[in-house]
């Protein structure tokens, strides 16, 4: 299934254009704020059911946002009171986004710290046995012990 034709935001009335990038942001927002819930409720693997979508708002939103940028005239003709409001959407947007990072840090942390742990595991696992230790006993390496790992379910 194709994606219905986009038309060029030089192509749009003013006004039009600050209702598309509008919805846009607020569509984009709303995929952010689910990802965000994903990641601090332990979820991570629902996030690839957003991605597709959140793929495509972003470059619908990046592509107005950068016609707007290099010709003003654009929106400029656009009731004031719509463009206030698309600068405040653009606002939260980026405060959505802010939070969402911080979110994807903490859990790629988790993950990598997880990862380690568990490499450090294997390979201790798989330590060379050292030698004779007392009475005559193969001795194993400090720390030889099967490694315990937890998990804090908090992100």
């Amino acid at each position: 299934m194709s994606e219905p034709h986009r038309i060029a935001a030089s192509d749009l009335t003013p006004a039009a254009l600050v209702d598309r990038m509008l919805a846009v942001a607020d569509q984009l927002g709303d995929v952010i704020i689910r990802e965000t819930g994903y990641l601090q409720a332990c979820e991570p693997l629902k996030i690839g059911e957003l991605q597709e979508q959140k793929i495509r708002l972003a470059n619908e939103y990046a592509l107005d946002v950068r016609a707007v940028t290099l010709r003003k005239d654009l929106i400029d003709r656009a009731p004031a009171e719509k463009v206030a409001t698309l600068k405040a959407a653009m606002t939260k947007l980026d405060s959505l986004l802010r939070a969402n990072e911080v979110a994807l840090g903490a859990a790629k942390s988790v993950s990598e710290r997880l990862l380690k742990a568990v490499a450090n595991a294997v390979s201790e696992k798989k330590a060379p046995v050292l030698g004779y230790g007392r009475n005559a006993a193969i001795a194993r390496p400090a720390g030889s012990s099967p490694a315990a790992i937890a998990h804090d379910a908090r992100v």
